[in-house]
């Protein structure tokens, strides 16, 4: 019967390999990540891959095929597997969850359900269902060039894109089943062509570039995040503009660039030297206001941009997507301002949001709060919102792919499992949506803080909570 259910959700995954070598070398210490067969050393990363999966990504197609005549677990059943989690000694008093059935909404059980803790990456939850449903998944943002002829300088606007190409963009022509398909959809050397084209045989000998990143005024590096974030390249700081995620080179973590729009800058300025211009000066600049637009771009689709930074929890797309959205909706684009735009899309959603409080979209900040409640509420609410319909199958497949990708494995849940990890010192949180043995769905959320340095332990204890309801046949 489960299988009927999965059907609409999902499809066949094919993993090609790769994660694993990395979680071995990550448990041995060898390369950054948050697992350990050690002490740990440093503060861990808020999700649990280092980069996206090489995997076949399940169909993201509406949610169908749900079967609203599964019968549903028992409260009592569902609130003595949350008691059992709290009292796990991996876990303790201030693991609190929530479950509802996906389909109708109503509260099968949990444990101080609207209690507001600390939340880590499922924060991202609420940006990503905040985004789609003010703007829709089709979304894109537009990254512009200017040009100045009486200072000969062409200026590159930014518009939001953090994962340009250096050169030419993909345009997800060969990448339509990665992970990371929206990084470097769009190049700035499709811009230098189209610039080239523009401006033909009238440019002059030399030209400059410069970088208006005014539309993102900042700060970039948000201040509730941790400098330990920083070193370890675990975020870059959010400019408005730049190359792969202001990486210096490679994926996932590692160094990034302290200034990702004057980098991106320079990576235009190499690709207009590649179409034939002779460029000047390079730097942070002004758009004229009665400069033309020569040139521009348009991003991935918002679905994909989601579905990125979803499967592998990436901080600064997300944090990116939230300022977005502060822009788009007239809300300052900072920090703040990103916080009150999620929070309006989500009360507009029909989302309690009493007790709501962030202060960034990632949740790398320790000072957001969210409740288990609130997040559930937010994955039932997506599924009759046209904008969200998606939502649930942009989260990581249990024992398939991305942050989840090691967890499940072996049994009865993996492949039954979508959710969303996070993880801070000390905080442990997991939320999606399980299928249970009798074929009902359910919308949970597990959220522990206050616990011990180190990730494995409270992890499974709540992998063992989610197996729990995915092995119930307790009608």
């Amino acid at each position: 019967m489960r299988r009927k259910v999965w059907a609409g959700i999902l499809t066949p995954v094919v993993v090609l390999g790769g994660l694993g070598a990395y979680a071995w070398a990550d448990a041995e210490d060898l390369v950054p990540g948050v697992l350990t067969t050690a002490e740990d050393k440093l503060p861990p990363a808020p999700f649990l891959t280092a980069e996206p999966v090489a995997a076949v990504p399940p169909t993201a197609g509406p949610v169908t095929d749900l079967d609203g005549d599964a019968p549903m677990p028992p409260k009592a059943t569902v609130d003595a597997l949350a008691k059992k989690l709290r009292d796990d000694e991996r876990t303790g008093e201030s693991t609190n969850v929530s479950v509802l059935d996906y389909v109708t909404g109503e509260y099968l059980g949990g444990i101080s359900a609207t209690d507001s803790q600390v939340p880590a990456s499922t924060t991202k939850l609420l940006t990503a269902a905040a985004g789609l449903h003010a703007l829709g998944p089709d979304f894109t943002t537009t990254t512009e060039v200017t040009w100045d002829p009486a200072t000969a300088t062409l200026t590159l606007m930014a518009g939001g894109d953090l994962m340009l190409a250096a050169g030419e963009g993909h345009h997800g022509v060969g990448h339509e089943d990665e992970l990371d398909e929206a990084n470097g959809w769009a190049g700035l050397g499709d811009l230098a062509q189209l610039v080239r084209t523009e401006l033909g045989d009238s440019a002059p000998a030399t030209i400059n570039v410069a970088v208006d990143d005014s539309a993102f005024p900042g700060p970039a590096w948000p201040e509730a995040w941790p400098e330990y974030a920083r070193v370890n390249g675990y975020a870059a700081p959010v400019t408005g503009i730049a190359v792969n995620v202001a990486r210096l080179e490679g994926d996932g973590y590692g160094p990034r660039h302290d200034d990702p729009s004057l980098a991106a800058a320079n990576d235009f300025g190499k690709a207009l030297t590649g179409v034939g211009f002779n460029v000047g000066d390079v730097n942070h600049g002004t758009n004229p206001a009665d400069a033309a637009v020569v040139a521009s771009v348009e991003s991935a689709p918002l679905s994909l941009v989601t579905k990125y930074f979803l499967a592998v929890s990436d901080n600064t797309i997300s944090e990116v997507v939230a300022r977005v959205l502060a822009l788009e909706t007239g809300q300052a684009v900072n920090p703040s301002g990103a916080a009150a735009a999620t929070i309006a899309q989500l009360r507009d959603m029909g989302v309690d949001t009493k007790g709501l409080a962030l202060f960034d979209g990632a949740g790398f900040s320790e000072n957001n709060r969210i409740a288990p409640s609130q997040l559930t509420s937010t994955l039932v609410k997506a599924r009759t919102d046209p904008n969200n319909v998606d939502l649930v199958n942009f989260m990581a497949l249990g024992g398939l792919e991305g942050t989840v990708e090691e967890r499940y494995e072996g049994t009865s849940a993996a492949g039954y499992v979508r959710a969303k990890t996070g993880s801070l010192t000390g905080v442990t949180t997991l939320a999606g949506i399980v299928t249970t043995a009798d074929g009902r769905v359910l919308a949970f959320a597990t959220m522990a803080d206050g616990m011990p340095y180190g990730q494995s332990r409270p992890m499974g204890a709540i992998d063992d909570f989610v197996t729990a309801l995915a092995d119930c046949g307790c009608q």
